[in-house]
């Protein structure tokens, strides 16, 4: 009997440990116990744990399935670790001990877009996986269709102009959330998005 592969298809998932490595572009691969299934080309934020806070988008540039015992010192490099000992190590660190006929997939990716400041991945769940700079582009391209409080217009432009960091720092993440699902929903009921 095949054993499910996991779909990824809107975010990936990575302890926050690997969050600078990843940044620099010193690990440009993610190691997975089990079988997963990606499409090559494909976008999906990369979200970090436990905050649960995408810092970058991503496009998927292979997926390949391994038995541990094939793992080399370029898939470790290429994971951001000197050789495949220390890959290894970590690997059985987080999936418990793995055997060299265990599967694992090896998803390579290369960064498309980092977010400075994060973005809650609740939030783009409720945004629908649209960023919040794109919210705020469309609301201020079709403001005149659209009928939002001051509040809600300052909050857009803060994040328009300055970004998510500074609208959050500004008023509040409760606040910003819920402007942001409201002009959301203003703008897919006016089917803008």
């Amino acid at each position: 009997m095949r054993k499910k592969s996991v779909q990824i298809r809107k975010f990936m998932l990575i302890d926050s440990a690997y969050k600078s490595r990843i940044l620099r572009g010193d690990k440009v691969t993610t190691i997975r116990y089990g079988s997963y299934e990606a499409k090559p080309g494909s976008e999906v934020y990369l979200v970090i744990t436990p905050s649960d806070t995408a810092i970058a988008k991503v496009r998927i540039t292979k997926v390949e399935r391994k038995k541990v015992r094939e793992l080399t010192n370029e898939d470790a490099k290429l994971d951001g670790f000197s050789d495949v000992k220390e890959l290894l190590r970590e690997l059985n660190k987080i999936y418990g001990d793995l055997y060299g006929d265990d599967e694992v997939t090896v998803i390579g990716f290369e960064v498309v877009k980092t977010f400075k400041d994060g973005i809650p991945l609740k939030w783009l769940k409720g945004l629908n996986y649209r960023e919040p700079e794109e919210i705020a582009r469309l609301y201020l391209e079709n403001q005149d269709r659209l009928n939002f409080n001051r509040e809600t217009d300052f909050i857009m432009r803060r994040i328009y102009n300055e970004g998510l960091g500074k609208a959050v720092r500004t008023f509040g993440p409760k606040r910003v959330q819920q402007a942001l699902l409201k002009v959301y929903h203003g703008l897919y009921n006016e089917g803008l998005i």
